[in-house]
């Protein structure tokens, strides 16, 4: 909990949930920031299927690319939507940054993802190792142990967050661990293509940068601020509706009630 403080305390923007501070409950540390009122983005999307979700998915990403372009660049290593809060006036800032980490690169660190890249993907073992509880956002280098986290595993996670907040749906939704751990190691994904999810917003456009953001080759992943430009150039979904405002907050006392106390 205090290495998580130590990368939170660092980030200062307007999509991130701000830091502020660290008190010691009962002899324990605990980390604190504003309440959010209209809670995590998943629930957030479906109680409100008229927001417009590219806006929020515009609003994650440029999160992301103020987190990977500090110096040195900070990782999330966490991204899925309930690890995204929506603040009283609808904007999505990112939350949870237990797994972030600052990123150093490596020069051995490109050769064993490249190399491993290119040769086949051993059949049942990566099937029978233990995987992280948030497999089903991973990259599939950082799943199979060939790298550890990076802006482009972010990216990959990237791609995942922006479906779920699209369907309304985890990834994979009805399939078996086993089952989502093959489909990810063979790059295998359906698209999702009811009327509804489409007029959210996954149109071809969407679909083809989701596609580049969960590209096998981790070097030909966009960039954060690739993602940005290339989400800000998408019209907004058809089921927006022009006239919807986000749920006033609720009347209530100032201080302690506007705190929201993340317990380790």
């Amino acid at each position: 909990i205090l290495y998580e403080a130590s990368i939170w305390r660092r980030l200062d923007h307007p999509n991130v949930i701000p830091f502020l501070g660290l008190p010691s409950i009962d002899g324990l540390p605990h980390l604190m920031s504003p309440l959010m009122q209209n809670g995590a983005a998943d629930d957030f999307v479906r109680k409100n299927p008229n927001v417009n979700r590219v806006r929020l998915l515009v609003q994650i990403t440029q999160g992301l690319e103020y987190m990977h372009t500090r110096d040195p660049p900070i990782i999330h290593g966490d991204l899925k939507a309930n690890n995204i809060l929506v603040s009283d006036k609808g904007s999505a800032c990112l939350s949870d940054f237990g797994l972030s980490r600052v990123h150093v690169e490596c020069t051995s660190t490109a050769t064993l993802a490249t190399s491993s890249l290119s040769a086949p993907a051993p059949a049942p073992a990566p099937i029978t190792r233990t995987y992280d509880a948030n497999f089903r956002w991973g990259a599939p280098e950082v799943l199979l142990g060939e790298m550890r986290r990076t802006p482009a595993s972010d990216i990959f996670s990237l791609g995942r967050l922006k479906v779920e907040l699209l369907t309304g749906q985890v990834p994979f939704p009805g399939l078996t661990d086993g089952t989502i751990i093959e489909r990810i190691i063979a790059s295998q994904y359906d698209r999702p293509t009811d009327s509804d999810t489409i007029a959210c917003g996954l149109d071809d456009d969407m679909w083809a940068l989701i596609l580049e953001c969960w590209a096998r080759d981790y070097l030909k992943r966009p960039s954060a601020s690739q993602v940005v430009e290339r989400l800000r150039l998408l019209p907004d979904p058809p089921s927006v509706n022009p006239s919807w405002r986000p749920r006033a907050k609720a009347d209530g006392g100032a201080g302690d009630s506007s705190l929201r106390t993340l317990i380790p």
